[in-house]
């Protein structure tokens, strides 16, 4: 019996492999005013090494604004003090009014052990549980995994957790800080799809080009310089370097 023919026949006994499929869907977020964040004169260093300094600029409403640099130029670390999760040497962020930010954390700091993923999504919206499970649900966490305790997730797991977090959280500005690490292709298109579908202000650091493609950045901004410029699909071959 070749090989096709073995697979069909074993299939015919257990079924084909079944691949849990994401099917994201945002919530219209509320409207912030036009101006949705401005950063002035952002100096960061680390001991006696500069990162970067007087980095100036804003975002409006429903703006993609996309940071770009070589690894060590900053672009994380200007996320956490946008996020005020980290200070800056100087300088300072306002955020206007009527603005509710979401930060995504690359490396899952919000994530954690002893702690199920329900819990998780209960500390970020004062939902039902049903409704909670439903947003899980779009990010295949179904079933009795909301009850699982988020220590023994996959990474990619602990992806989609963070997105769906970020999801049943109401925002209307997201920070995103390579927000498609460790997911399966098709998870990766459906999130790209998503949020290019989603009318609040994005500021982002990617290196998947086809997630970049699909959000359309407006500019980017180049660190650790702090210069703008507008977006251009040429500069998707950069990306994969950031």
């Amino acid at each position: 019996m070749d090989a096709r023919a073995a697979r069909i026949e074993a299939e015919k006994i257990t079924g084909p492999e079944k691949r849990r499929v994401i099917a994201v869907r945002l919530p219209t977020p509320p409207e912030s005013d036009r101006q949705v964040i401005e950063a002035k004169d952002l100096t960061k260093s680390f001991g006696a090494v500069t990162v970067f300094s007087d980095v100036s600029f804003d975002a409006g409403r429903g703006e993609r604004l996309m940071i770009m640099g070589l690894n060590g130029a900053g672009k994380t670390t200007l996320l956490k003090l946008l996020a005020d999760q980290a200070v800056s040497d100087s300088g300072r962020v306002r955020i206007g009014g009527r603005t509710s930010m979401g930060y995504y954390a690359q490396e899952h700091e919000g994530i954690e052990d002893g702690k199920s993923l329900l819990d998780h999504m209960r500390l970020s919206a004062s939902i039902g549980d049903q409704e909670l499970r439903g947003v899980m649900g779009m990010f295949g966490l179904s079933g009795d995994k909301a009850f699982q305790d988020a220590a023994t997730l996959s990474g990619g797991e602990k992806t989609k957790l963070a997105l769906a977090q970020l999801v049943v959280g109401g925002h209307n500005l997201l920070l995103l800080d390579e927000p498609t690490n460790n997911l399966d292709p098709m998870s990766r298109t459906a999130v790209g799809e998503a949020f290019s579908q989603w009318p609040g202000t994005i500021i982002l650091v990617s290196h998947d080009p086809e997630f970049v493609r699909a959000l359309q950045p407006d500019r980017v901004l180049m660190m650790p310089e702090g210069q703008l410029d507008h977006f251009d699909e040429s500069m998707l071959e950069l990306v994969e370097l950031a």
